[in-house]
């Protein structure tokens, strides 16, 4: 399910109020948080550090001015590179790196970590809801819990 159709499905869950156990309403956060995870948790291919100064390491960045900045100066070099190669008439070069990383892995990373942050408040949100939401499991949602999770181990 789509981030918007599971953040869609809550508000109208909870918006329909009764008709939804505190289980179900915790099964769509934990939906919700379990994809903006799979972003934060996700791996860089580069080493992030690009090497241009007042940037730094791409994977503490917090701007995404800056983000912009680092792959705007990357994807110039990167230009400038090409052009000086067939300028001095050489057709067969080794890739334009940086760091290690090609401009396209740059693009990548960049954008990883534009996702990081722009979900980042969103996923301390639910992390903090899914907290508060859990004092309200009876020890019978508990169980009911455990027994599904161990359905899907057994399943496996």
């Amino acid at each position: 399910m789509s981030k918007s159709k599971v953040k869609s499905a809550v508000k109208n869950e909870l918006a329909i109020g009764n008709q939804f156990t505190t289980q179900d309403v915790l099964a769509r956060f934990q939906e919700e948080l379990a994809s903006l995870k799979a972003i934060t948790e996700s791996v860089y291919i580069t080493t992030g550090d690009t090497g241009i100064g007042g940037i730094g390491n791409i994977k503490d960045e917090t701007k995404i001015e800056n983000l912009i900045k680092a792959f705007s100066s990357i994807n110039g070099r990167e230009e400038a590179y090409i052009k000086a190669a067939s300028e001095l008439g050489i057709t067969e070069y080794p890739m334009f790196t940086v760091g290690g990383g090609t401009s396209k892995q740059w693009k990548q990373d960049i954008n990883l970590r534009m996702d990081v942050i722009r979900y980042a408040d969103r996923k301390a949100e639910l992390e903090a809801i899914l907290e508060e939401a859990k004092t309200f499991l009876t020890k019978e949602d508990q169980f009911q819990m455990f027994l599904q999770k161990a359905a899907k181990v057994m399943n496996k």
